[in-house]
């Protein structure tokens, strides 16, 4: 009796404030539509997108107005995706580091935005050249101005698990940059991870406890954490992938690959803590019981610009589209839009299969949180940010520019949709078809600023390379030089899910006498090839194919043309593979 009591007092407070956005002449009827309406789209677009679970929370002027998830947190086990369920919500945590970073400020007046990164942690720091090492501070690593490439394979398969956020400061000397300080957006969450630990040096304690303890306790978000803290993994929504069309679970360990990169990623939440967290930001700062959490005045310039018009190929503008959502720049851990002529405080995450969208609309003092836990697919990402743009439009007060029918087609019919690329039964094999033998290529390859790859032969009847802590794949030759890799055991769906099908491009590299002296690997996926030398000891400066970037003029080694000629080759010989095992 007590339950229902207490249910029927927040659907009543949840009416009225619905009634007051739509004005106070409009009908229970009117509002309880509109309501059912988005459940209904949501319900849609989770099903017509095969989205395993969901979670969305809706706030406005102060209040909660929806708080739900859908789906399931687990489908072997028949468990439902709840306001409860956890989820991880990938870089969404950026603005959790960037908000701590504030307080801290505040607290200490001989630390700002601009001190320069080296003030404080000595000496021995050191980024790729002296300019960055010199001059870079905390406003340069959370609006992505350092100019270094992401890097993001080498957090794909995960540093080693005793790897300290320490050790990984001092290898970012060894990470080359790719463009003039300041000049360019690069993305990184190494600079992030950086930021964290600049933060523990300033105060004392280590990251996690100073998100704990001067945010998730003071805003009563409980049911909040860090994925890599140690904790059990069970009550975690399980990530999931499409394979042939069909939802299959991956290993939750592979989310512990964030670590010890934490501040860039590794938050999971609930629907219900993250609409506490949407209401702190459109209070100024402020929690549910009024009292000041973070200063407003070093708050609001997490939300300045710094970088402008990122990700400008991913605007949606009219006359293509209906509406307009362009992206206007970077800030510190947040981006500035502007969504149908709103100005939208914004970012997203992505870790493993999970997808995030957190939508801030600061004049009206609205705000939604969508996440999901899969799939890795184009269909994970539209769903979400579907869901957000219809929420939003509901928020605004605009009609609505997604229906029913474009939720499940979207870009079309505005544009034509990428293909969808479907897994393969298996992967088709050809016998080892080089006068090179396996020997040839195995043995323990190194950079100072990734890592070691251990190449081998498994069974004496594959070559097997492993890279980080989860990493492995079989190679398969395509010329004496070119290879390519299809992950195998927990990773398998980078190389064979349903939207990912591409194999990965390994080039080994030989001298005048044709023994092999080094491998090329992906480490960004953008980015030219870096150079992993073989043996266990290696010069860090020089075995690099991406050099770091000076505004003179660059002349080429004979080594570093050869390396030219082969990364062609390789792109020759891969699109000709492609055709062959895809006819």
């Amino acid at each position: 009796m007590e339950a229902c009591v207490r249910s029927w007092i927040v659907y009543s407070v949840k009416v009225f404030i619905l009634m007051t956005i739509f004005g106070v002449g409009d009908s229970l009827a009117h509002v309880d539509s509109e309501i059912k309406e988005l459940d209904k789209f949501i319900k849609r677009t989770v099903a017509c997108r095969k989205v395993p679970g969901l979670a969305v929370a809706v706030v406005k002027d102060g209040e909660v107005i929806l708080s739900r998830g859908y789906g399931h947190a687990d489908i072997e086990n028949n468990i439902k995706a709840t306001e409860h369920t956890e989820f991880c919500v990938g870089s969404l945590t950026k603005a959790f580091t960037s908000t701590v970073i504030a307080d801290i400020l505040s607290s200490y007046s001989n630390f700002t935005w601009d001190t320069k990164i080296k003030d404080i942690l000595g000496p021995k720091f050191q980024l790729s050249d002296d300019i960055r090492t010199q001059h870079a501070n905390i406003r340069d690593l959370l609006s992505h101005k350092i100019g270094t490439p992401a890097n993001f394979h080498a957090l794909l398969v995960g540093f080693p698990g005793t790897m300290s956020r320490a050790d990984l400061v001092e290898k970012l000397r060894y990470m080359p940059a790719c463009s003039e300080f300041r000049a360019e957006f690069h993305y990184s969450n190494y600079m992030y991870m950086l930021a964290g630990y600049v933060a523990e040096v300033m105060s004392g304690e280590s990251w996690e406890n100073l998100v704990a303890k001067r945010l998730l306790n003071r805003l009563g978000m409980r049911s909040t954490g860090f994925i890599d803290s140690g904790r059990s993994l069970n009550t975690t929504a399980v990530p999931y992938v499409l394979k042939k069309n069909k939802l299959v679970p991956i290993e939750k360990e592979l989310l512990l690959t964030v670590s010890p990169s934490g501040p860039a990623g590794s938050i999971y939440s609930t629907a219900a803590d993250m609409a506490k967290w949407m209401l702190f930001h459109l209070r100024g700062g402020k929690s549910g019981h009024h009292d000041q959490v973070v200063s407003r005045r070093f708050l609001q310039e997490t939300y300045r610009s710094e970088m402008t018009h990122p990700f400008q190929d991913k605007d949606l503008t009219e006359p293509t589209y209906p509406v307009s959502d362009a992206t206007l720049s970077y800030n510190m851990g947040w981006m500035t839009s502007l969504y149908r002529g709103y100005r939208k405080l914004w970012h997203s995450g992505g870790i493993v299969t999970f997808v995030s969208q957190l939508w801030l609309f600061p004049d009206v003092r609205s705000g939604v949180f969508v996440t999901t836990s899969g799939p890795l697919n184009q269909h994970g990402s539209m769903a979400v940010k579907n869901i957000a743009s219809r929420i939003s439009d509901f928020l605004l007060g605009k009609e609505p520019w997604l229906n029913s029918t474009s939720t499940c087609t979207f870009p079309a019919p505005w544009e034509e949709p990428p293909p969808d690329m479907i897994a393969r039964d298996e992967i088709k094999k050809h016998t080892w078809n080089i006068s090179s033998s396996k020997s040839t290529y195995v043995g323990l390859y190194g950079n100072m600023g990734f890592g070691k790859i251990n190449v081998y032969s498994e069974n004496g009847d594959s070559l097997v390379l492993e890279y980080g802590r989860f990493g492995k794949m079989e190679l398969l030759p395509i010329t004496e030089v070119q290879f390519i890799g299809h992950y195998v055991d927990k990773l398998w769906f980078i190389t064979n899910s349903d939207g990912s099908t591409m194999p990965i491009s390994i080039i080994f590299v030989r001298n005048n006498l044709k023994e092999v002296t080094g491998l090329l690997f992906p480490v960004d996926f953008e980015m030219s090839k870096t150079l992993f030398t073989k043996g266990t000891m290696y010069d860090a400066r020089r075995n690099t194919s991406h050099q770091p970037y000076t505004s003179t003029s660059l002349t080429c080694s004979a080594d570093q043309i050869i390396t030219l000629k082969s990364h062609i080759v390789a792109i020759l010989f891969t699109t000709i593979y492609f055709i062959y095992v895809n006819s």
